[in-house]
């Protein structure tokens, strides 16, 4: 029953940060299951794909309904992500796991203090918005 409700957390957290902040379910899954489960590096990261499919589909889902989805963007970045996932998992059976504790470990650290560091909008001044229109479009929109 222990196993369960970990488990159960796990995807509770998961859900929770990708739904709310946007995060990659793997940022949340792969250091829970090592610490939490005790599970290898490894198979706690092919574990975090396989979980992160029908958590990340529902984030998506939802944010599309709130109009916060570029499908254009993210049908691009898809088409590189689904071909080198491939050879990702490749890398992950050739590297060893302490090679990829530590290249995760830095992964991390790096994001959180680029993020840490980074200067937000000034107040008043909204986010550079995604490129959701052609440039052609934004071409025309621009002439007066």
């Amino acid at each position: 029953m222990h196993f369960y409700l970990i488990c159960a957390g796990i995807g509770v957290a998961m859900g929770l940060l990708a739904g709310f902040l946007g995060v990659g379910g793997g940022i949340i899954a792969i250091p829970a299951m090592m610490y939490f489960l005790h599970m290898e590096i490894k198979l706690a990261m092919g574990t975090s794909l396989a979980v992160i499919v029908p958590v990340a589909l529902m984030g998506a889902f939802k944010q599309f309904q709130q109009h916060q989805v570029d499908l254009r963007v993210g049908i691009c970045i898809a088409v590189g992500g689904v071909v080198f996932a491939y050879v990702g998992a490749w890398l992950n059976k050739v590297v060893d796991a302490i090679w990829l504790h530590r290249i995760f470990a830095v992964f991390l650290l790096v994001m959180g203090v680029k993020m840490l560091l980074e200067k937000p909008p000034a107040k008043g001044e909204e986010p550079a918005p995604a490129a959701t229109t052609a440039p052609a479009e934004k071409e025309q929109a621009a002439r007066p």
